[in-house]
């Protein structure tokens, strides 16, 4: 889609520059990376909503996290949705941002948000024997999933099971590929890469048959985070405003869609989001008759628990020296 570009280049003229030619004289920059949550947004600027209210986006994808973060903290981004880890490690570097929402979804019915899981080609049936085996897990690197990975394997260590290798991306969609090709023996993906990775193949191909070791029910999954920098919320008070209020009114309509007119509405901006340089002519209809979409709930606050026990975790591991106070951190105002 047209909105969809790569972030390259971030250099320290580019942000000279923007900030000589003031933040009134162009669009909010934005960036979604590529998880569900992110949906709405990208259907609020696919809709018009956002100029309907009186704000110019600018929606930018980067499936790299660590792009991202060096795109928000260099001042070529306005505002992100990444999640929480990401979003403490933003605001212990970056200091100048502030987490304005959080976004959450519910599954359909019997569909999954995140899991552990392998190519059933490994032949690892079961968690147990991930845990004792040599092979690798792959996850996001300083992320949720990597946060709640460790709850699982740490459950796991203390029934008696070894501690398995990690191997860290910092691109979800690299992992998935890698995943696909069946070079990674186990890995933390979310939908829709599951059921995309269950049902897509090759022409006279077939699709992976996949193992699900754990479904993350026991720890729960962790909401998706906004950010903005706080010198452009104080500065552009209205813009933000305006920002909720198309992010709400898209959630409102897409859950008023049928799933049908979604997919027909919304796959190309979806492939954009999910799969950068997808050919749809080439994706499977049984991968479009399995898309899952969740319903979306309102904006809403980052629980202090859930930014507490984040924190705590990444102290340990040492990915922060330093603790913000869950007060400074977030700025709620804009939520109804």
């Amino acid at each position: 889609m047209h909105w969809i570009r790569r972030l390259a280049v971030f250099c320290f003229v580019a942000v000279v520059s923007m900030g000589a030619s003031g933040e009134t004289d162009r669009p909010l920059r934005f960036s979604l990376p590529p998880v569900l949550e992110a949906l709405p947004i990208a259907f609020a600027q696919e809709w018009d909503l956002f100029e309907s209210h009186g704000v110019s986006v600018e929606l930018i994808g980067i499936t790299d996290s660590q792009q991202r973060s060096a795109a928000l903290i260099t001042g070529n981004l306005d505002g992100v949705m990444e999640d929480v880890t990401r979003s403490i490690l933003d605001a212990t570097t970056a200091g100048d941002v502030v987490m304005t929402s959080a976004a959450t979804s519910r599954p359909q019915t019997g569909s999954l948000s995140l899991a552990l899981l392998s190519p059933a080609s490994f032949r690892i049936d079961s968690f147990e024997s991930l845990l004792v085996s040599a092979y690798a897990i792959g996850t996001l690197y300083r992320s949720d999933c990597e946060y709640l990975l460790d709850q699982i394997l740490d459950d796991g260590r203390g029934a008696g099971g070894s501690m398995p290798k990690i191997l860290y991306f910092h691109d979800i969609l690299q992992m998935a590929v890698w995943f696909g090709a069946q070079t990674l023996p186990a890995a933390v993906l979310p939908e829709p890469y599951i059921s995309y990775l269950a049902t897509y193949h090759p022409v006279g191909g077939r699709p992976i048959d996949l193992v699900i070791h754990d479904d993350f029910s026991s720890t729960g999954v962790l909401p998706a985070v906004i950010l903005f920098h706080r010198s452009y919320v104080e500065r552009n008070p209205d813009a933000v405003e305006a920002f909720y209020a198309a992010y709400a009114e898209a959630i409102e309509r897409i859950n008023s869609t049928s799933r049908e007119e979604l997919i027909d509405l919304g796959i190309d901006l979806a492939l954009s989001l999910f799969f950068q340089g997808a050919d749809r002519t080439t994706i499977n209809q049984e991968v479009l008759d399995t898309i899952p979409i969740p319903t979306f709930g309102a904006p809403t606050v980052l629980t202090r628990e859930d930014f507490d026990r984040v924190l705590a975790w990444m102290l340990d591991k040492g990915y922060v020296y330093v603790a913000p106070t869950y007060e400074e951190s977030t700025d709620f105002r804009f939520i109804r």
